[in-house]
């Protein structure tokens, strides 16, 4: 039962992270941040295009790993069931 719950729980921590990043960069909250006004040399860098794009491509990676997680769920759940079972029962 752990395992699967671990597994469901990473898939839906990438995914959400994923979503998390590609949206966060491009709202009103990322060019309304506690560092833009506390340190206003940042502001170049936070409000640049380029970066914001890194950090949204990062989402996207984030949101394949999910989806290769939640793909290959029933083989993983598998491995990780058979690594648990070989670490309760050493030989």
């Amino acid at each position: 039962m752990l395992p699967r719950l671990l597994l469901f729980t990473l898939v839906l921590f990438f995914f959400e992270l994923g979503v998390f990043l590609v949206v966060l960069p491009w709202t009103g909250l990322w060019e309304r941040n506690f560092f833009l006004f506390r340190f206003p040399e940042l502001g170049r860098l936070l409000l640049d295009f380029r970066l914001r794009g890194a950090i949204s491509g990062l989402g996207l990676v984030d949101i394949g790993l999910a989806a290769w997680y939640a793909a290959n769920y029933r083989s993983l759940l598998a491995r990780w069931q058979a690594e648990v079972s070989a670490a309760k029962h050493p030989r």
